[in-house]
């Protein structure tokens, strides 16, 4: 069961991280470009449009995550555990 759910979060997981970056991306550039050019309705504009949808991605995003690392084969957890342990 671990390793089927492995397969489905995983590229969920890339696809969320994707939608998240490009929103985060997208607002803070509409905002740059509102204070470069002095149009405060952009920057406004873009927050007001964008924000919800950034936050509601990063917390899919944090989900879908954490889910995927509980769903490693133990096998490859353990691995991970001993790395973090060494540093």
């Amino acid at each position: 069961m671990r390793t089927s759910l492995h397969r489905i979060l995983h590229p969920l997981f890339g696809i969320a991280m994707i939608v998240f970056l490009l929103l985060a991306f997208m607002l803070v550039f509409a905002q740059v470009i509102g204070l470069i050019f002095a149009q405060p309705w952009l920057i406004e504009g873009a927050s007001e449009t964008l924000l919800h949808p950034a936050i509601i991605s990063a917390i899919v995003v944090g989900l879908i995550g954490y889910a995927l690392f509980n769903c490693l084969p133990k096998v490859e957890k353990k691995a991970e555990l001993e790395d973090e342990d060494e540093d």
